[in-house]
Order: structure tokens, then C-alpha cells, then sequence
């Protein structure tokens, strides 16, 4: 009761008169300057992440940076029961300090798309020297303890990254200068910067990394031919090295709280597939496709032949059936590159078609629609024959909001805020954000700034410019 009444006090009094003096902390296997931020109110709010063991947090005391004795403190921190939620004021020399423990229920992602490094006009690129800028800004985000934006679900939180999402088409057509089949320009950029600062970059493949279905040589695309270096499935292979590469480094730190792990197709382990992949972050499930769940399987071409045999991805998507049906207690998050509803010419990238609707078919049946043989994209069923079993896949797992999927996704280059009602079954929809090209000059923001909550998903969605 004592206590109660002093806190109120000190509230009451910490509202007329700002105390200079800082007292600080060491705390057991935590950085202190990292988990604590003055109150606008004059108290210090320690936001600790969830699970933290309050008993014997505290292990010695500082006030304005100089060592004491903490049994000179009143009451002594060391020993002092620390409850989370509650004001707990603390007395040195006749000044008091308060302290309010909380348990780390938010973070924070951003997520960007369609840098086309060094890609030029018309495609909205961003030179390699730009981007690595935002990466930059957004890695320093709210680390001055500057709000870049104000979340309504918790107005008082300073967001700081924590996970940084690229949804795709990376850089030039299938590599740096469209021919070396390599990504060091944006990997140098995005993925060495992210490593360095020690914050965890994930990003997925689009149509300009990895070969859409119907690029078999016209227009002066090589498609995908034995031999040619930078081009073809050997750019394919280098595309998905690049990813594996930045995903197994992000495993080795033990930074998720289960490591990226892929979907593919066993029976066909030998051809090529573009491996989307899964992994547990603070305890949110995060499911990641590259140009979408429905990527053809291929059998790559060889010396002695330069056909190339395209399978449906029934088996990648069987197993992500299995595995969501394992996993439906966790709070999902869903990406890939290709939106579900925005651009005008969204249907026919689904369908695998180019712009004068030619397409190449699996030489297996389908049963999730991958076959899409004689359908135009300007067909009613175009837009359900791939999305409507896929979201009833999604619907399986929690972190739905109102309902709907929380979904991400790039291509476009433009913002769009779409939701996918399943025609079939009407307790499914997507909810796709669809992010803005960092280059395209048009939008006035060209980031999503996500704020996530432990366990339970998506919370919401604000853009902004880095």
C-alpha cells in the first residue's frame, strides 16, 4: 500500500519537476541501453522481450554513469521483487527514479519490392548506391528514439526494425548487368548491410529472377537453354543459390525461433525448383513463395538435348498442405511476389502467360489448377483456378485478421490494399498489401512498416518513405 501511494506521488511529482539525474542498470544477458527509453512522464520504461525471468534481472547500479553501492538504493534493485506492468520507484540521495518493466509483446518489419538494381527506365530502378541509403534509414529506425510512424494499436511504441522483407524482381533481368547471372549489386546493398547491423533480411525472388514459364526465347530471351552463362537455368540456379546462401546465414545466427526450412518436391529432387520456404520469428509463422506458390518444376536441359520438361508444383503445394495442417495453431504471415488482385494484367502472371496470352503447360495434370491450357486471362475462372485452393490452404492456419489472410506482396510497383474473396468458399480471403517500387517516383512512400505482435500476427499496416 506504502508503495502504491509513493508511486502516485512521484507520478504526481515527476509532472511538476524533471529530475537531470539518470540512474541506470546491468542486467543478466541484457543490454540495457537497447531495451530502455525515458518516458515522456520522467519514468523509464524497460521493455524486455517476452519470457524474460524478472527475478535477479538487476545486477548492479549506476546514476549519471558512475558505480554504487546498490544497498544504498532504496529499495535495493538487486534484490527488490520486479513485477511487469508496475511503476517501481527507486530512491538515491534524496532523488527518485522510476522504472516501469514490460514484457516485449511488438516488433516491427519492413517491407520493400522491385528494386531492380541498376535496371533503369522503365522499370523504376534503384541505383545500388540508393538502396543500400534505405537500407540504412530503415535499420536506424527509431534508434535515436525518433518516431518514423505511430502505430494506433500502441501509440506509445518507438518502432524499430527487427526484420526486413524484399518481395522480389531484385535487381536486372536475372542478375547484375542482365547477363553475369550473379546478384552482388544487391546483395552488397541489402543482404551485407542487414548482417552487419545484425538484423535479419529475408527477401524472395520475381519474374525478373527467376524465368517466367513462358519465356522460351522470343523477344530475344534466350529462355532456358544449356550452356549460356547468366542466362537460362544457370541465372535460375544462381538466383535461388543466392537466397539458400542468405537464409542458411540467418540460420546460423539463431535468430528465428525455428530455422527456414523448404517446400519441395521429393520425387522430383534432381530438376529444378524455386524452393519456398518457412521459418518461426518471434513466435509468428512467416510463409515465404518467390514469384508464386505455383512455379513450374523443370527438368533442365542438357548437352545432348536443349528440351526443357515442365511439371506441375503439386508436390510443393501437397507439402505446404501437410504442413500448414500441422502448424494451424500459429499465427501465419504470407508473401510472394505476384499480387492477387492489383494490375490490370495480374491474371495472366498466374496463369504463367506473356502479354499476348502464350503460356507453357505441365506435361502432368493438375489438381490445384496449375494446368492452364486454352484459358484466357480475361476468363472469370483465370482469376479462381490457382487462388481459390491456395486460400483455403492459407485458411487453415490463425493470425487472420477480421477474418482475412494477412498477405504481402510486390510486382505492381505501385501501393494497393486488396482483398481476395475465395468463389468457392466464402470463409476464405487474402488480404494482400501490395508495396510500392522504392524507385517509382510517382508514389510519395515506398515502404510498408508492419507492426507485429507476439503470437498473434499482424496488427497493422502504415507505408512510408526510408
Amino acid at each position: 500500500m506504502k508503495e502504491r501511494l509513493f508511486a502516485a506521488f512521484f507520478l504526481m511529482w515527476m509532472s511538476l519537476l524533471s529530475v537531470s539525474a539518470q540512474m541506470t542498470f546491468t542486467m543478466n544477458g541484457i543490454t540495457y541501453n537497447d531495451v530502455a527509453v525515458r518516458d515522456s512522464k520522467g519514468f523509464t520504461t524497460v521493455t524486455l522481450p517476452a519470457g524474460t525471468n524478472l527475478s535477479g534481472l538487476i545486477t548492479a547500479v549506476k546514476v549519471d554513469g558512475q558505480n554504487v553501492e546498490a544497498s544504498q538504493v532504496t529499495p535495493n534493485p538487486t534484490t527488490t521483487k520486479l513485477n511487469y506492468g508496475e511503476l517501481k520507484v527507486f530512491t538515491y540521495n534524496n532523488k527518485a527514479y522510476g522504472f516501469r518493466f514490460e514484457e516485449d509483446v511488438w516488433f516491427c518489419g519492413v517491407f520493400i519490392s522491385d528494386c531492380h538494381v541498376n535496371q533503369g527506365t522503365g522499370h523504376d530502378g534503384t541505383s545500388a548506391a540508393d538502396l543500400k541509403t534505405i537500407m540504412d534509414n530503415i535499420i536506424a529506425m527509431g534508434k535515436n528514439g525518433t518516431k518514423k510512424v505511430t502505430f494506433e494499436a500502441a501509440p506509445n511504441l518507438v518502432p524499430k526494425t527487427s526484420i526486413i522483407f524484399c518481395l522480389g524482381d531484385i535487381d536486372q533481368d536475372k542478375g547484375d548487368n542482365g547477363s553475369s547471372g550473379t546478384h552482388e549489386n544487391f546483395l552488397t546493398a541489402t543482404a551485407k548491410v542487414a548482417q552487419t547491423a545484425g538484423i535479419p533480411f529475408i527477401f524472395i525472388a520475381g519474374n525478373h529472377d527467376l524465368s517466367p514459364d513462358y519465356w522460351t526465347g522470343e523477344n530475344g530471351d534466350p529462355g532456358i537453354k544449356y550452356g549460356l552463362s547468366g542466362t537460362g537455368y544457370n541465372a535460375d540456379e544462381e538466383t535461388v543459390t543466392a537466397i539458400t546462401n542468405n537464409n542458411t546465414y540467418w540460420n546460423n545466427k539463431g535468430i528465428f525461433d525455428e530455422n527456414i526450412s523448404y517446400f519441395i518436391d521429393d520425387s522430383k529432387s534432381s530438376y529444378f525448383q524455386s524452393k519456398p520456404f518457412t521459418f518461426k520469428f518471434k513466435d509468428v509463422r512467416f510463409y515465404c513463395a518467390h514469384t508464386y506458390w505455383f512455379q513450374k518444376i523443370y527438368k533442365k536441359p542438357t548437352l545432348f538435348s536443349q528440351n526443357v520438361t515442365y511439371y506441375a508444383p503439386d508436390g510443393v503445394i501437397s507439402a505446404l498442405d501437410t504442413f500448414v495442417d500441422s502448424h494451424k495453431d500459429e499465427a501465419s504471415v504470407w508473401m510472394q511476389h505476384y499480387p492477387w488482385i492489383a494490375g490490370s494484367d495480374c491474371n495472366r502472371w498466374w496463369l504463367d502467360q506473356n502479354d499476348v496470352g502464350k503460356y507453357i503447360t505441365s506435361s502432368d495434370n493438375s489438381i490445384y489448377g496449375s494446368s492452364t491450357s486454352g484459358i484466357s486471362y480475361n476468363e472469370e475462372r483465370a482469376n479462381t483456378l490457382k487462388k481459390d485452393p491456395l486460400s483455403d490452404i492459407m485458411m487453415k492456419a490463425a493470425g487472420k485478421v477480421d477474418g482475412k489472410v494477412q498477405h504481402f506482396s510486390g510486382h505492381y510497383h505501385h501501393f494497393a490494399d486488396e482483398t481476395y474473396n475465395n468463389t468457392t468458399n466464402n470463409g476464405s480471403s487474402v488480404r494482400d498489401y501490395t508495396v510500392a517500387a522504392p524507385g517509382n517516383t510517382s508514389q510519395t512512400n515506398n515502404a510498408f512498416v508492419v507492426l507485429f505482435k507476439r503470437g498473434e500476427g499482424v496488427k497493422e499496416v502504415l507505408k512510408t518513405q526510408f
